[in-house]
Parts: C-alpha cells; structure tokens; sequence
C-alpha cells in the first residue's frame, strides 16, 4: 500500500528538484535577495525563491494525483495568499525595508478563514482520554470551532516562520512533521492527507538538496507559512480527525518542535516586555549557536529532537490510540 504513494513522493522531489535552478535564477533577476546584514546569519546574499518553488511543485503533483478535491483546492487557493504575501515580504526584506505586520496578518487570517469555509475545522471532542464510547462525544458550538481551527492554523504557519532561522533547519523539521503524519494518516486510512503529506516531504527533501548548510538559497516566509499552513489544514484533516485527547497529543507531539520553539519564545518575550512580533534572537537555534555550536551542529541537535517528537507520537498512536 505505502508503495501507491512512492511515484508522487518521487515526482514532488524531482519536479521540484528541476525547478529550484530556475527559481534562484527568477530571483536574482527581480532582486529578490536576501542581504546578510543585522541578525542574518548568513555571509552571501541568498535568494528567496525556495518556497515558490515548493508551491508550484506541490501544486502540480497534487492536481495530477488528487485534482478536484476540496482540500487540494483550500491548499491551493490558501497557499497562493501565503505565497503573495510572503513574496512581498521577502522583496521588502531584501530592500532593507519593513514590510508592515498588519497586511501579514490579514492575508493569514484570511487563508485560515477560507479552510474554516470550506469545513477543514475543529468538530469536537471525545470526552474520554482514549476515545472510548463511554467519555461519549462533545460537539464543538460554531464560535468554538471557528476560533479553535484559526488558532490552530495561525500558529502553525507563524510556528514554521519563526523556526526558519538556519540553513536546513525549518525544512528539515517540516519533513519529519509530514512524514509523521503520512504514517498516521495511512494507517488510519486516510488517502487524501497521507498523499498531501508525503508530497509534502518530497518536495522539501528536494528543496533541502539546496538549503542545508551552506545553503544556496532560502525558502523565505512565503515558503515557511505556505508550509506551517500545509501542515495546519493536512493536520485537522488527518491525525486530529478522531476528536479524541489522544489525537490532539499525537499531533502535537508530531509538530513538537516547531511548538516547543514557539512556546519557550513567547513565555520569554513576556517575562522580558517586549512584543511578541518582534524579532529577535531567542529561538531554540539562535541559543544553541550561542552556546558555541556551529550552525550545522545546531541543526543536527534539532533533527535529532524533531525525530525524537516523531518517533514519541508514532509510538503513542500505535499503542494507545
């Protein structure tokens, strides 16, 4: 069975394999570059074309394979507002520019409502740990479900933008987060979200050929949020599917990092005062560089962790769920 999914994880990887050289060349064209100056790490300029590659790779697979499902359409229509959004983003970014928070933020809320629309959202949940009939089912009321399913999605794609701070990190954390779920999804027999996600993880191995370190060039945040999106709506419609605890906590556990990250941030930023929006140098990476690792040893650390969050939610949807 898992074999039905090896020839669209094999073209994701080499459609997007192709056409990564002719992103980085559309990017050196329209300057959209990101320059190593302030927190950048990096010592060269780096295009910014890694997520339109990803985009319109996934894009094509998924319309050759699954083409006219309502969840392909939400990750295609979702993905495009990120992908528009973020590439203007990155071209202020690589003009020494600050592009403003609010328009960001509206373009995200607005993917998030367009899945919510289109019934991707959370239903409810078992009241029983482990989804037994006897915890019985609570439904969730409609303001429930709507703020639920928009904190979900917000924070995923806000969770996989703040990862995204060293060469190969955020890619590599999201291959390991979708083949996860692919593994959950085809187990539970769920075609639809087992095929998104593992073009997902092909698509980003092939983008990984280029980003880890020394990279050649980045995803930008026109990648980074199409992918915490990707995983978002993939994650509602799979492993959570089941409205039990138990679902929730795999999934969390399957997405670990990029929430453990997200979290020791926020609590950090507010017992500092500052703003929540703002950047700064307090993500798990940016600490382990500062204690002396090198960048590529700090994202090995983090690989191994993200397949330790892996491993932990296999083995719980495996031997409880």
């Amino acid at each position: 069975m898992i074999l039905d999914y090896l020839v669209p994880f094999l073209a994701a990887f080499f459609l997007v394999y192709v056409l990564i050289p002719l992103a980085k060349r559309l990017a050196w064209r329209y300057r959209l570059v990101d320059m190593p100056i302030g927190r950048k790490a990096h010592a060269k300029p780096m295009p910014l074309s890694g997520g339109i590659a990803m985009y319109v790779g996934i894009m094509i697979v998924l319309c050759l394979f699954a083409g006219g499902q309502p969840l392909v359409h939400v990750l295609a229509v979702g993905g495009a507002m990120l992908i528009g959004i973020g590439t203007v983003d990155d071209w202020f970014k690589a003009r020494r520019l600050e592009f403003p928070v609010s328009p960001k933020m509206a373009v995200q809320l607005l993917a998030a409502l367009f899945a919510f629309a289109m019934d991707i959202r959370f239903r409810g949940i078992s009241l029983s740990w482990f989804g037994g009939i006897e915890g019985g089912m609570v439904s969730f009321p409609l303001w429930l479900s709507f703020a639920a399913t928009l904190v979900w999605i917000l924070g995923l794609i806000n969770m996989v933008n703040f990862l995204d701070g060293a060469d190969g990190l955020a890619g590599g954390v999201v291959t390991f987060a979708a083949t996860t779920l692919f593994l959950i999804a085809l187990a539970k027999g769920q075609a639809l979200t087992a095929l998104i996600a593992i073009v997902m993880a092909g698509a980003v191995l092939a983008f990984l050929r280029f980003n880890f370190y020394p990279a050649q060039l980045f995803m930008g945040d026109a990648g980074a949020t199409f992918l915490g999106f990707a995983l978002g709506i993939v994650s509602l419609e799979g492993t959570m599917k089941g409205a039990t605890l138990i679902s929730l906590a795999v999934t969390v556990l399957a997405l670990g990092l990029p929430v453990m990250d997200t979290l020791q941030v926020l609590v950090s930023r507010l017992l500092a005062g500052t703003p929540m929006h703002q950047a700064d140098r307090r993500h798990v990476h940016h600490r382990l560089m500062s204690k002396g690792l090198s960048a590529r040893q700090t994202v090995v650390v983090l690989y191994l962790v993200s397949i330790l969050f892996s491993a932990f939610s296999l083995l719980l949807f495996l031997y409880v769920m």
